[in-house]
Parts: structure tokens; sequence; C-alpha cells
């Protein structure tokens, strides 16, 4: 990298350029010597309604190369971006120095947030419309030939008979949100689409913000037991009461576990977080990411607005699914204005919901159904793939016997 002096230098010449002062995203404490400089540049526009010459600039900040003025602009700024990167990745190892010392696993974590922050620089890839042409056409044939196969379902299989009918299912890249109020069941419809996802022969993660790893052991045994004609019950697994110890072991012999990872804790970290997560993920490689309790998932942001952490929050999680070709599923909270557990709360009564709707290409709710304590009302809020041919769907609610699935007497 070029001297920081001289590279800031010709930044602060190119920035007396209306164009490039208006383009120009950095702010003064980004500087490593001339964020003053670049300072009185904004307030000498403000007050007088133009740029201050180069000799008002020499004569006032006598640390500034006069050989920079001829630099050119898009060069200097290219340079001025990896010395930002740099300082910024040296100031997030700094910064954590006596954390690393006493708690590495920690102080990672901690350096990972402060790096979420740091602007990655990379060569954009732009394809012209015409390249791949056959990539795309041998695709559609494997698309093609699969749908002529058994079920004829492209994707990732959902409980949901109206999104499996329309053929394709969870495609990775996709981002899933479900959201309800507390108590109505939303880790069990995590574990019900890990259920699902698994039994399809699908690695899938499991992060959960609210349960422990053994109590979602549980809830998987019982919905895994169900779809496998095993009679076990939630309530006696995880009170001790008597059930039938052989047929327990056998289901235990008989079921892949190998398929499902379940994560509740990352060793280091106060609360999980976003960077964390996706590290997992790069780890594990699984098919399916599935976020039970997302709201509860730690930014880098914390000093910004609760607009700006939530749009970090669920764009982060889109970019990250199209990034590791992971469908990722996240389910949330309603909070506001959310009393009626029998009605269907809108985004505006979910936390970060704007954004989260925005994010989406699936976004889902869930309610009671009055006086039918084992019955669900799932609504699709939001399908990007086109229009479903019905809203909402029933689901029979015996978590006891893992029996979570659609009432095909009841659909829409």
């Amino acid at each position: 990298m070029e001297n920081f002096n001289f590279i800031e230098s010709g930044v602060i010449f190119s920035l007396c350029d209306s164009g490039n002062f208006k383009n120009f995203t950095y702010s003064p404490k980004d500087f490593s010597e001339h964020g003053e400089t670049y300072k009185f540049i904004q307030d000498y526009l403000d007050e007088y309604a133009d740029f201050p010459t180069f000799e008002i600039l020499l004569e006032k900040f006598d640390t500034l190369k006069p050989e920079a003025q001829s630099i050119n602009f898009n060069y200097a700024l290219d340079e001025f971006s990896k010395q930002v990167m740099f300082r910024n990745i040296i100031n997030a190892f700094n910064s954590n120095q006596l954390v690393l010392e006493d708690n590495p696993k920690k102080a990672l974590g901690m350096i990972m947030d402060d790096l979420n922050d740091v602007e990655i620089l990379h060569d954009e890839e732009v394809n012209q419309y015409d390249d791949g042409v056959l990539d795309r056409y041998e695709e559609w044939k494997r698309r093609s030939a699969i749908r002529k196969m058994g079920d004829g379902l492209i994707g990732i299989r959902t409980p949901f008979h109206m999104i499996n009918a329309a053929g394709v299912g969870w495609q990775p890249g996709d981002l899933i949100t479900a959201y309800a109020r507390p108590t109505v069941g939303k880790t069990w419809l995590c574990c019900k689409l890990a259920s699902d996802a698994i039994r399809s022969g699908y690695k899938t993660l499991l992060v959960s913000t609210e349960m422990p790893a053994k109590a979602i052991s549980l809830r998987m045994d019982v919905l895994l037991g169900h779809s496998l004609d095993y009679k076990l019950s939630h309530s006696a697994l995880r009170n001790g009461r008597d059930i039938d110890e052989d047929e327990y072991k056998r289901f235990l012999r008989e079921v892949n576990f190998k398929n499902l990872l379940v994560c509740d804790h990352i060793s280091g970290e106060d609360s999980i977080s976003l960077p964390s997560i996706t590290n997992l993920v790069r780890k594990y490689s699984p098919d399916v990411l599935i976020i039970d309790g997302v709201y509860l998932i730690s930014t880098s942001d914390k000093n910004k607005a609760a607009w700006e952490q939530s749009h970090s929050l669920f764009y982060g999680l889109k970019t990250m699914a199209l990034s590791t070709n992971t469908a990722v599923i996240a389910s949330t909270q309603a909070t506001r204005d959310a009393s009626n557990m029998y009605n269907q709360p809108t985004a505006g009564q979910v936390a970060f919901g704007d954004a989260l709707i925005r994010a989406s290409d699936v976004a889902i709710s869930m309610c009671m159904v009055e006086d039918e304590p084992q019955l669900r009302e799932i609504m699709f809020q939001k399908y990007r793939d086109g229009d479903l041919g019905a809203s909402t769907t029933e689901f029979i609610w015996d978590v006891d016997k893992g029996r979570i699935e659609e009432n095909h007497d009841t659909f829409n």
C-alpha cells in the first residue's frame, strides 16, 4: 500500500470536486492523518457553498503532500479503501487484546463481531446474459427429470401441502421466516421443519437461542418417532414417567441422527451472533439452517438504531443463505399489540417486522384456534415464487405424541 499521508492527501484534493465529494461515503474518523482536513472541507462547504482552494488547504494543513494534487481519484480512493480496511482489522485485534490473552475463544467472537462491520473489497462478478446458456439448459433438464420421478418435488420437502404441490419446496438460498405470539408453538414448528428435512435426507443445523439442546432432542424424538409409527410421549420422556423401554431403544437404534446438528450455545460467546452462525454453516455445510428465536441473535451494530440493526440481521441472514447455498429458516416472536393468540399477528406486531418481510422469500405466521387446543392455523404472509392458491392451512397439533401435520379435511 502507498504511504498513508500521500494517498489521503490525494483524496483530500480530489474531494474539492463536487462529483467526487457527493459520492464519497467515508467519514472523518476513517482518515488516519487528515480527518480534520476533511471536516474542514465539509464545514467550509456548509458556510460558503463552495470548496476551499488547494492554496487554502496547503496553508492551513502543512502536512498535506502538494505532489498528490495530480493523483488519479479512482486510484487514490481504491488505495484509501484498502488502508481503511487494514486499520479496522488491526483495531479489531488491538481493542480485544486483553480479552484475547485471558479468554481466546471469547475474544475470537468479539473480533468477529468487530470485523463484521469491515467493508470487504472485491471485484464484482458481472455475467453477460448469454453466458452459461448450456448450463441453464442442462439445469432445466435435471429439474424436469426430477419432476417426473417420485413425487415430483424439486426442493427440500416441507410440511405444507400447498408448497410441495407447487413442486419447489424450500430452495437453497431461500430465507423462510415464521412468527407467532409467545407459547403458540414456534419451537415445535422449527422442530417439525427439521424433522421433515432430515427424514428426506437433508443435513440440518438447528440453532436454538431459547432452549437447551437436550430439550430440543426430546422434541425431535417424539416427532421422528411418530413419523416412524413409534408411540412415544414427550411428557413421559421429559418427566421420567414409565414408557415402553424396548420400543424407545429400538427407535434410538433405527433413527439416523447424523443428519441433525443442534447448537444452543457457542463457546466463548455471551450470546449467539450472526458471524458465529455463519462460521458454523461454513464449517458443517448443512442443507438447511433453522434458527429458533432469531430476535435473540446479537449483531455488531449495538450502537445503531433498532431499524438499522434489524436490517443488518435479516438481510445478513439472506446474504448468508445465498453465499452458502443453504435454505435458512428463522423464527421470531410477535410482541407489540399481540395479546390475542387466536388472531394471526401482522408484520407490524413483530419486532423488525418490515425488514423481516422484505428480506424473506417466504413468511408465515401462526396462531391458536379458539376452543381447539390441538389445532394451529398457519398463514402465508408472503410467497415470492407466486400464488399458492390458498393463504391459510390448519395443522393438527398433538405435540405430546409428536403429531404435527396438516389437517387435510380443512384446507382453505
